[in-house]
């Protein structure tokens, strides 16, 4: 009896351990799999949002530090406009919670760090619309469409702690005098993204960088194009140096005189005319 009952107990004992190891192993394959479906998740729900071609060279992720790295993004521009890319980053840098990649609660990212984006602002003028307010104009409806609530139904939510833009270049593609302008992205700093709702979905922070990214983006250009202008027109000015410090003294015009009227001759004594008559 003793001996059927220890029997059992290792029956028991080892069937539990084989589901312990099949869990184990089912989780490994599913974090595993985090870098493949973070590649997929930015391609397709970002091209969706954006209307534009976005890809990313290969994704890094270890499920036990939560340390991760996106190489090689790239965001396309929407139709109408003709430069090759909106958007190109080297690296995004990440820091997850390894704790909160299982299980179906948010995933929270710690830190993301985009790193030294290169933007390019295409406009057919100054004061038109640019291919980043049209991404951000596309990004912001899609939001709100029946497929981005169905993506969001089917996929997990995220909070991000802490975003940071730094580095970043803006190159202008408007037609402005001059030679091509560059000017540098102010660094961005963006907290709390999804925290007030228990999490965001891929759409909606899509919506929130995109958005983040065009505002500032337009501040810089909108100052950097004010600063060409300005340059343009000092250049127009002749250099204080020909200038005269005063102008020259005129002298100042006379009245002339009325001409006096012509005096009549006087005749010669004997020559003079007779008196009038009487009565007159």
């Amino acid at each position: 009896m003793e001996h059927n009952i220890l029997s059992k107990s290792k029956t028991l004992g080892l069937a539990l351990a084989v589901l312990l190891a099949a869990a184990a192993i089912a989780a490994w394959v599913l974090l595993a799999q985090l870098g493949p479906a973070i590649k997929s998740a930015v391609e397709t729900d970002g091209a969706l949002a954006t209307q534009t071609q976005v890809l990313v060279g290969s994704v890094e992720f270890s499920p036990f530090t939560g340390v991760g790295a996106l190489d090689g993004l790239t965001v396309g521009n929407p139709a109408g406009f003709s430069s090759p890319y909106a958007v190109v980053v080297d690296r995004i840098a990440l820091q997850a919670e390894s704790g909160s990649l299982l299980g179906d609660g948010p995933v929270i990212i710690d830190s993301a760090t985009v790193i030294a984006p290169q933007i390019t602002y295409e406009a057919k003028s100054p004061t038109a619309t640019s291919n980043l307010e049209a991404i951000k104009n596309n990004a912001k409806a899609y939001a709100a469409t029946p497929a981005a609530t169905e993506t969001a139904s089917s996929a997990r939510k995220v909070i991000i702690r802490d975003l940071t833009i730094m580095g970043g270049s803006i190159t202008l593609d408007v037609p402005l005098p001059g030679a091509a302008l560059t000017v540098p992205l102010p660094p961005l700093h963006l907290t709390n993204i999804g925290a007030d709702t228990n999490g965001a979905t891929p759409p909606e922070i899509i919506r929130i960088v995109c958005e983040a990214i065009a505002d500032e983006a337009k501040k810089a250009v909108t100052a950097a194009i004010a600063q060409k202008v300005k340059s343009a027109i000092e250049m127009l000015k002749p250099p204080a140096g020909l200038l005269p410090k005063s102008l020259p003294h005129l002298p100042t015009p006379s009245r002339a005189s009325p001409p006096s009227p012509p005096s009549m001759p006087v005749p010669p004594p004997g020559m003079m005319p007779p008196p009038p008559p009487p009565g007159f």
